[in-house]
């Protein structure tokens, strides 16, 4: 097969998992309708806070990460790793993104890209780090020559990784 067949069959598939892609996210509103109504129905608002809990005990994670990559593609890639792996996994594409949802939930780590669209991860993986102290932090670059304009004392991060990384790295991490 030639490059550009394989081309045409890659924009084939792409275009496949985005129609798949459409028709999850009308299915999940649909369900939050469904789930907001039986939260807020006498019948069953009592019944389901009791199954939430229920499942909350039966579900374990091996933690939770946050994953802030403007490379939706990596990111999304990235978490599907890591919540076959047992993690509970948040994802954001802007340094914003990742501070709101840091407000939100204790995450344990935190996975930056370095260079993002409204701050540099340095600069977040500060911010993370004054709301929680013991926050681990990974710190990932495509670009070297960024990383040599940051003193090393100014360094926010527990490791600096250097992409593209494969999955059994991140697992690592």
């Amino acid at each position: 097969m030639g490059f550009t067949e394989k081309i045409d069959v890659l924009d084939l598939v792409i275009n496949v998992l985005n129609e798949h892609e459409r028709k999850l996210d009308q299915l999940v509103e649909r369900l939050e309708i469904i789930v907001e109504f039986m939260q807020t129905h006498p019948d069953f608002g009592e019944a389901f806070i009791e199954f939430e809990e229920q499942l909350d005990e039966i579900i374990e994670y091996n933690g939770t990460v946050l994953i802030v990559d403007d490379d939706e593609f990596l990111a999304e890639t990235f978490k599907m790793v890591l919540e076959d792996s047992g993690f509970l996994v948040e994802t954001a594409h802007t340094g914003s993104q990742a501070l709101l949802k840091a407000s939100q939930t204790d995450f344990d780590l935190a996975i930056l890209d370095l260079k993002l669209p409204d701050t540099t991860g340095n600069d977040l993986a500060r911010l993370l780090k004054e709301r929680k102290t013991d926050l681990n932090v990974i710190l990932l670059t495509g670009q070297t020559e960024m990383l040599d304009s940051i003193a090393e004392a100014d360094l926010r991060s527990d490791e600096v990784l250097l992409k593209p990384i494969s999955p059994d790295e991140l697992l690592k991490i």
